[in-house]
C-alpha cells in the first residue's frame, strides 16, 4: 500500500518549510569579502617582495663599492711594502740621500731622469 502524499503549496506550508531549511547567507557577500581579503594579503606580500628586492640591490652595490676599495687599498699596500723594502736597503738610501741633496761623490756624473727624481718612490 503506497500513500500518495500531497504537498499542498500555501503560505503554511512554505513557511514551514523555510524552517527547516537554515538561511544561508548570500555567496556574493561572502565571495566578495574573500576577494578583498585575498588583494589585501597579496598586496602586502607584493610589497614586501618590492622591498626585499630594493634592499638587495643596494646591498649588491655596496659590494661592489667595497671590492673596488679593497683593490685601490691593496695596490696601495704593495706600493708602501715595497717602498719600506727599499728604504731598509743602504745603497738605496745613499742614492736617494744624493738624489734628493743633488750630492755628488768624487769622479761621480749625476743625471736626472724624470721618472727617478724621488729615487723612485711614489710621492
Amino acid at each position: 500500500m503506497d500513500k500518495q502524499i500531497i504537498h499542498l503549496k500555501n503560505d503554511y506550508t512554505n513557511a514551514k518549510k523555510m524552517e527547516r531549511i537554515p538561511n544561508p547567507l548570500p555567496r556574493r557577500k561572502h565571495l566578495g569579502i574573500i576577494l578583498i581579503g585575498a588583494m589585501l594579503l597579496f598586496s602586502l606580500a607584493t610589497i614586501s617582495v618590492v622591498q626585499s628586492y630594493q634592499n638587495l640591490q643596494k646591498q649588491i652595490a655596496m659590494e661592489a663599492q667595497a671590492a673596488q676599495k679593497n683593490a685601490a687599498l691593496d695596490h696601495d699596500l704593495a706600493l708602501k711594502s715595497s717602498d719600506i723594502s727599499k728604504l731598509k736597503d743602504p745603497t738605496f738610501l745613499a742614492k736617494y740621500a744624493r738624489a734628493k741633496l743633488d750630492d755628488s761623490q768624487e769622479n761621480e756624473k749625476v743625471f736626472s731622469i724624470p721618472e727617478l727624481v724621488n729615487g723612485g718612490i711614489e710621492p
